[in-house]
């Protein structure tokens, strides 16, 4: 899994990013300080997503594999 990527937040405090084909990612929006991030989550498993005193702070993955 990657990095969170941060979004560009324009003044109206709106954003624009883009689907990518084949991948399912989750945007998280911190409105306590204004910021967005984008991350990819694992095509099996759990995405954790973990604040700490009211901001966004870590994620965490629960990979699984499908067998058979």
């Amino acid at each position: 899994m990657n990095e969170p990527k941060q979004l560009f937040i324009q003044e109206n405090q709106t954003f624009v990013g883009e689907m990518e084909k084949g991948k399912i990612q989750v945007i998280v929006l911190d409105g306590n300080v204004g910021a967005a991030y984008k991350m990819d989550v694992p095509e099996h498993g759990k995405t954790i997503i973990q604040t700490a005193k009211g901001h966004f702070a870590r994620v965490d993955h629960e990979i699984g594999f499908k067998i058979g």
